[in-house]
């Protein structure tokens, strides 16, 4: 099997343990930013997690995944954000949210997305290796009965072989 492991520069394969047919939502807290950056950000991200959450035994193609994985920007403007009654401004600091949603995401799941993802979003957003601890990634995982794609839970979409396959493999 293969990992799929995000460089500064390219993907290169690794030696994957999971197969998913999750289709991820991020959700990124960030300062506004032009939206020209913000489809330049989307752009990599997608690609970053497809890679990440493909495997070539899941149900879904590579395209499939990456047409289906969503990126959804919130961003705040000055004086929107507190943290300790300052803004990010004020403390000379940055503060970066990613929220991941995906279900049945392992803690080694969690674990290798974080740390594959961290360096990527640092480089995106601009954010110096000495203020990495201003990027927090907030997993959401949930099962298949809390999520249903039109009309239908997806634990009635996905079989239960499919279901216990991501389960098995993700630990």
């Amino acid at each position: 099997m293969s990992e799929w492991r995000v460089t500064q520069d390219h993907h290169s394969n690794l030696g994957r343990d999971t197969i998913t047919d999750g289709v991820p939502y991020l959700r990124i807290t960030c300062p506004d930013i032009p939206w020209q950056r913000r489809r330049a950000i989307a752009e990599q991200l997608t690609g970053a997690v497809s890679d990440l959450f493909f495997h070539p035994r899941a149900r879904l193609t590579r395209e499939e995944l990456r047409e289906q994985t969503t990126v959804h920007f919130a961003p705040y403007r000055e004086n929107e954000l507190f943290i300790g009654a300052r803004t990010p401004e004020a403390r000379q600091a940055i503060d970066l949210t990613v929220e991941l949603s995906d279900w049945s995401m392992s803690v080694k799941q969690q674990r290798r997305l974080a740390h594959h993802l961290t360096p990527l979003l640092a480089e995106l957003f601009e954010i110096p290796p000495t203020r990495l601890d201003g990027i927090n990634i907030r997993f959401h995982p949930y099962p298949p009965t809390d999520f249903a794609v039109g009309g239908r839970l997806l634990s009635d979409i996905v079989p239960l072989i499919g279901r216990l396959m991501k389960r098995l493999a993700s630990r």
